[in-house]
């Protein structure tokens, strides 16, 4: 099932690279489809790196998952 993730994030382009499925938040609404809904804190200091890890290990759920990434700035 797809990934919705937030519009223009840098992972996405690297992603899809992968063959993993991605659908930025504009197409997502198009659908009538309700999401589970998570929340990242991403405290790493490589956001990049360690948000498209996140995002590999949930793409292989059956599951349509919104994804929403918190920075912390320092």
């Amino acid at each position: 099932m797809p990934l919705r993730l937030p519009d223009r994030l840098p992972a996405i382009d690297l992603l899809k690279r992968e063959n993993i499925f991605v659908m930025d938040a504009t197409r997502a609404h198009a659908q009538d489809i309700r999401p589970l809904r998570i929340v990242i804190l991403n405290l790493m200091p490589i956001k990049v790196t360690t948000e498209t890890d996140l995002i590999r290990l949930l793409s292989n759920t059956p599951l349509q998952i919104d994804i929403t990434f918190i920075h912390h700035l320092v």
